[in-house]
Parts: structure tokens; sequence; C-alpha cells
């Protein structure tokens, strides 16, 4: 049985016996993304900024900067 199809059929089910109809499917996901978004930026303010919380300079540095490009090395002759 599809989703909708059950869909279908719990709205029937409960309309015949008088209670409401149940919330569409997918009508929760915007709300559940909301509270991860929130509870994740709630968690990186602990952490401190970047949570980075924990990690020494010289590695918060080293983490910053870009590679270097690599260097071809001379042909042999």
């Amino acid at each position: 049985m599809a989703l909708m199809d059950q869909y279908a059929l719990d709205i029937w089910r409960l309309g015949s016996h008088g209670q409401a109809p149940p919330p569409a499917p997918g009508s929760h996901e915007a709300k559940l993304l909301r509270a991860w978004w929130v509870a994740r930026r709630e968690a990186r303010k602990e952490l401190g900024a970047g949570g980075t919380a924990g990690r020494d300079e010289a590695q918060q540095r080293a983490s910053r900067t870009a590679p270097r490009p690599l260097r071809r090395r001379a042909g042999r002759a």
C-alpha cells in the first residue's frame, strides 16, 4: 500500500469515527529540521567559535592555512 493510500484510508477511518484527521505526510519535517538546526547552533555556541574547543593554537593555525601547491621535480637528463 502506498503512503498516500494509507493516508486516505486513515482520513476515512478517523472521519467515520468523528475524529480529527492526521497531519499530512511530511508536514512535520520542516519543524524537525528547524529543531535540529537550533540544537546544532546551540551546541556550536557551547563549543566555541567554529567548534574548535580543545584544540591548541598550532592545530587551529594549521587548519586555517591553505595547502601549498605541488612543485614538479625537474626531469632527469
